[in-house]
């Protein structure tokens, strides 16, 4: 069956359900201490009758997004210090943009385009607030903390900022370059090869901004999608949108193509918004520890995700096998681009489908297909990726291994000596002597004055502590750039 007959075919037997939580609810477990009897449903939270675990539901526009992190409040802490981040490098930038425009010696041009810029980040910061608002971030927690020594497990990844996939926002919702579109047929094409597929109760694990979610479900009309993402910019920009809401946001391209690109105003929608009816749930937790009972979805969607998580492409095929029900269709798009300290864990192509299948999974169909990615209209910078497509059926299950956790055991576990490790020796000589320098500036001291203290304390010559010291300020001075100008480095 191709991807149009699939969609006509679940068109017939889309249900009319008025509240998608109601639905979710029958298939949640507790995040916190796996109970599979499920989550008690309350006017603003879930709770477990097991732990007495709370879990926060957010109202976002006309959508209710629940919170269901294994551990809720150290998941607020973190995207707490994250929004933190956001604000401290807008104020920076926008001190930056000021301090531009004071300069006589701009042309006319030059300061209409700072201030364009400067307007923007302005803007910007409003915006933000403005979506985050019902997450109460910015404010501390009232009471006394609870026990955090779990919190280390439930850590967020460190490259998973606030503001990382913030191109994907306008990718997904206003410039309308066909990449969408391309990726949804990357979708179409291996589900055309699943005899008779239709995708029941659709889960997507990694949604981002929602946009796939969100054409795969008008296209296949599933019995329920649910989208399950960790950053709470993306997901609650997608709960207004889908349901209707046209939102202003600016874009700041990378490499802006002219005056009027630096700072470009759009507006994002969709082009058809949902109801409740549709069934359609959008959730804030952590894809590797999806909040679920076992066997509780037909279909798993993995856009762009299996990479990019801190736990290895094995331990990713085991968690997607526990959450669909035998028969279930583990669809995945994306590119696979492995980072991990652990080589081992850096696979092929070849060697990613082999694990797919030791993991219970007949692989229906796979390709590799060059698709756009990220080519905004307004910049010169765009790229294209080769992704790998896949579809498989699972034909059996597969034991549930222990968890491998992205953190060693010395740091999760407080009592554990710190191993005397070469990388933490080098580690230890670099930052010690950053903070050396850091601490030595007082607003009064030069490069020469401070490189003098750190050749008498480290026995250097002047001029080795020179260029030290010179050197670690050119590494400060360029980082705070990148961030003020969210120019860091994503793993997309």
């Amino acid at each position: 069956m191709d991807g149009g007959s699939a969609a006509n075919a679940g068109r017939s037997s889309r249900p009319g359900g008025h509240d998608p939580l109601a639905a979710l609810g029958a298939l949640l477990a507790c995040p916190a201490c796996g109970d599979a009897a499920g989550l008690a449903r309350r006017t603003d939270h879930f709770a477990c009758g097991a732990c007495k675990a709370r879990f926060p539901v957010y109202k976002s526009g006309a959508a209710q997004v629940p919170w269901l992190f294994r551990d809720p409040e150290a998941a607020r802490l973190e995207w707490r210090a994250r929004f933190n981040g956001f604000l401290h490098a807008n104020a920076v930038e926008c001190s930056r943009l000021e301090a531009a425009l004071r300069d006589r010696r701009l042309s006319k041009r030059a300061a209409e385009r700072i201030r364009r810029v400067l307007d923007a980040r302005v803007a910007q910061k409003r915006q933000v607030l403005e979506l985050l608002a019902p997450l109460s971030l910015g404010a501390p927690r009232a009471g006394p903390l609870s026990d955090r020594s779990g919190a280390l497990h439930a850590a967020l990844p460190r490259q998973q900022g606030l503001t990382s996939y913030y191109s994907n926002v306008f990718r997904d919702w206003s410039w309308g370059n066909g990449e969408n579109e391309a990726l949804l047929q990357c979708v179409e094409r291996v589900a055309s090869r699943v005899p008779q597929f239709k995708a029941g109760k659709l889960l997507t694990l990694g949604a981002g901004a929602g946009r796939l979610s969100y054409d795969v479900h008008r296209a296949y009309r599933p019995e329920l999608s649910v989208a399950l993402d960790l950053n709470p910019l993306l997901v609650l920009l997608a709960s207004r949108v889908v349901c209707g809401e046209k939102l202003a946001f600016h874009e700041l391209p990378i490499a802006p193509l002219d005056q009027a690109s630096f700072a470009v105003a759009r507006s994002l929608s969709c082009p058809e918004p949902l109801s409740a009816g549709d069934n359609f749930v959008l959730v804030l937790g952590d894809a590797l520890h999806a909040p679920f009972r076992p066997a509780s979805f037909d279909t798993v969607l993995t856009p762009w995700l299996v990479d990019i998580v801190p736990q290895s492409f094995a331990e990713c095929a085991a968690a997607v096998s526990r959450l669909l029900a035998p028969g279930g269709i583990w669809v995945n798009t994306g590119s696979l681009a492995f980072f991990h300290r652990n080589e081992a864990w850096c696979h092929s192509e070849e060697e990613a489908l082999e694990l797919v299948a030791a993991h219970g999974f007949e692989i229906l169909a796979s390709e590799r297909v060059t698709v756009p990615y990220l080519q905004s209209p307004a910049s010169a910078h765009g790229r294209v990726e080769r992704v790998l497509s896949f579809s498989a059926r699972k034909i059996a299950s597969c034991p549930r291994s222990a968890e491998t956790p992205y953190l060693p055991p010395w740091l999760l576990e407080s009592e554990r000596p710190i191993p005397d490790l070469d990388e933490l020796v080098v580690a230890s000589a670099t930052h010690l002597l950053k903070a050396t320098v850091l601490a030595a500036i007082d607003g009064r001291r030069s490069i020469d004055d401070i490189a003098s203290l750190i050749a008498k304390r480290y026995g250097l010559q002047k001029s080795e502590a020179k260029g030290a010291v010179e050197r670690i300020l050119i590494e400060i001075h360029d980082a705070a750039a990148l961030v003020s100008r969210d120019r860091l480095p994503e793993l997309e």
